[in-house]
């Protein structure tokens, strides 16, 4: 009964418009109606062997449905023989003197069933979602569901299923995936729009309009998100050292040397200096500096003696700059809150976690501690091509010497468009499911066919009849169509969403944790001051094994004194554990959702 009259002679009018219209159009009962079915299978007009019911189940994020059963003549059927016809169900009706036509269904038959006595073949159809999905390319997939997505998250697309895709894609959008009554694949949001149609009083079913709700348990409000991102920090610390002989007073070049000369001593040379760097674990980074002893000379000082050396090598001072590399891992610990504050007040907490850990390397970071650099190493084949931190990082051999191979300083490796990819994804998914938690709540009622013919599951629709008042997006569409009693009854359910609030935070992931670079060396770094031990002589201190620095004899020393090994010695200083062992760095945000509060009045 609709109106206090039996369905199919009362005025019950029709609807024309869809979704475009600007203003929502009424549902006006008062017309009588004529209707009919046209149902094709394969193209063929198979509408006159229907009997008993027609069916049509189209639910957002499902597959669409239909049934029906043909009256089979006499003759051979093959039952599977069927399975794979394309099915197209169209609605005819005449209202007024002015028939309307619309397409129900467009599909496929999936199985049979077959009743020998009576001859009836039943067929189930589907719209072959899954199957259209998984014929398309990813790039398809990714255009017609737009949203965030990380093979951090999930797993890399390369030969996996599309429709898994699909799916994963669909966590993080407020949208379901379904097909058309034409056949269209599209994306409808949850989201209530402007009201397309309105169902006031006497437009539904006597008794039809049914409410259905979720329990507490299942009102996910806040989800909690703990997120792991370890990527290695590529170190360079750099040692400055200066060397000069006592006895130079200071002076370098000629004026140093005839300073030294009276009472001359051994001295180290440039091979014995460079050994002593890298020996000591450092490689040179800036070419050194040298005061050399001049080569011979018939009176180098004025004072009328010649000198004589044929060794090029022999130094006075030195200095020199020595750099380490090492990677120290760092994880940075993320805790994320997504949550709806509204919601929280009015239910307390119900909560959801999710968690993730990415760890991220390179080239770079596997050979930064094993790949020599510096003056030393060879250079990089193309300019630019370099890998120190803060400098060029090439090195002398094979071309001219290069002037550093990197700066004290760090550089943290780890790919930032992976960082937030992935914590968007992350974010967006737990808004998903807090809006779908939120959306449990169903309004249906029944209504004439024919006065739904319009509605579709992309329209917003509001009721308010037999005791309810409620607005939201369309989400189920299931036709009845009774060929034996006459009646063409159509069940919309809408979905309600509940929850409220006022302040939304932009789901962007917090910024990467920085380590501030240290002052970096600058053009003429001051070095380490390394010291001179001279044996030989009386009153000269006790040879020192672990000092630093040249060690050597005076020229004319005394034998009976102890003689003091010629060597050159450096020492790098320790590196702090907190520069070398795995960092932890911990970083909180939380973000408030709102969701809509949907008319429901009951």
């Amino acid at each position: 009964m609709i109106n206090g009259l039996p369905l199919n002679a009362a005025a019950l009018g029709g609807l024309q418009g869809d979704s475009s219209a600007t203003e929502p159009l009424p549902i006006v009962p008062g017309r009588a109606f004529r209707w009919r079915l046209r149902v094709t299978v394969g193209g063929s007009d198979v509408t006159a062997r229907l009997t008993g019911q027609v069916h049509v189940d189209r639910e957002r994020g499902a597959a669409g449905l239909a049934d029906f059963t043909l009256q089979m003549d006499a003759g051979p059927v093959v039952p599977m023989d069927w399975i794979g016809a394309e099915v197209v169900i169209d609605y005819i009706s005449t209202a007024a003197g002015v028939t309307s036509e619309k397409r129900r269904y467009t599909g496929r038959i999936v199985t049979t069933e077959w009743g020998s006595l009576a001859r009836l073949l039943v067929c189930h159809c589907g719209d072959q979602l899954q199957q259209r999905v998984e014929a398309m390319s990813t790039d398809a997939v990714g255009a017609l569901i737009p949203s965030y997505w990380s093979d951090e998250v999930f797993e890399a697309i390369d030969g996996r299923s599309r429709w898994d895709y699909a799916q994963e894609r669909l966590t993080s959008v407020q949208g379901s995936l379904d097909s058309s009554a034409t056949g269209e694949l599209r994306l409808t949001s949850w989201y209530a729009g402007n009201i397309d149609f309105t169902f006031g009083g006497g437009t539904t079913v006597y008794d039809s309009v049914a409410l259905s709700y979720a329990d507490l348990t299942s009102l996910t409000n806040t989800v909690e998100i703990e997120a792991n991102y370890r990527f290695p920090r590529l170190r360079q610390l750099n040692e400055n050292f200066t060397w000069v002989h006592p006895d130079t007073n200071g002076l370098g070049g000629l004026s140093g040397f005839c300073q030294w000369r009276p009472d001359s001593t051994e001295l180290p040379d440039v091979a014995m200096v460079r050994d002593a760097v890298t020996g000591s674990g450092l490689s040179l980074v800036r070419n050194p500096g040298y005061n050399r002893v001049p080569l011979s000379a018939p009176d180098p000082c004025g004072n009328g003696q010649p000198w004589v050396n044929n060794y090029a090598d022999l130094l006075l001072a030195a200095s020199l700059t020595g750099g380490r590399r090492w990677s120290q891992p760092v994880t940075e610990k993320y805790t994320l809150k997504v949550v709806a504050e509204t919601s929280v007040a009015q239910a307390g907490e119900v909560i959801a976690r999710e968690s993730l850990s990415i760890e991220y390397t390179n080239d770079l970071a596997d050979g930064w501690e094993s790949t020599a650099f510096g003056i030393d190493a060879p250079r990089p084949a193309a300019p630019g091509t370099g890998n120190g931190v803060g400098g060029n990082g090439a090195g002398g051999v094979g071309g001219a010497p290069a002037q550093d191979g990197g700066e004290t300083g760090h550089k943290d490796q780890r790919d930032e468009a992976q960082r937030l990819g992935a914590f968007r994804c992350l974010l967006h998914q737990a808004k998903t499911s807090i809006i779908q938690a939120h959306s449990g709540t169903r309004v249906s009622w029944e209504s004439p066919t024919s006065m739904v013919m319009d509605v579709d599951l992309v329209h917003t629709l509001a009721i308010s009849d037999q005791g309810i008042s409620a607005a939201a997006r369309c989400s189920h569409i299931y036709d009845t169509f009774d060929l034996a009693g006459g009646s063409a009854i159509t069940t919309l359910t809408i979905t309600v969403m509940r929850g409220g609030g006022t302040a939304e935070d932009a789901l962007e992931p917090p910024a990467a944790s920085v380590e501030p670079q240290p002052e970096p060396d600058g053009p003429d770094p001051i070095g380490r001051s390394l010291p001179t031990q001279l044996g030989g002589k009386r009153g000269a201190p006790a040879y020192k094994e672990d000092l630093d620095g040249f060690a050597g004899n005076y020229d004319n020393a005394d034998p009976t004194l102890e003689v003091f090994p010629r060597r050159f010695q450096v020492t790098s200083i320790d590196i702090p554990e907190e520069d070398t062992d795995e960092k932890t760095v911990d970083i909180a945000a939380t973000y408030r959702v709102v969701i809509p509060n949907d008319l429901l009045e009951l």
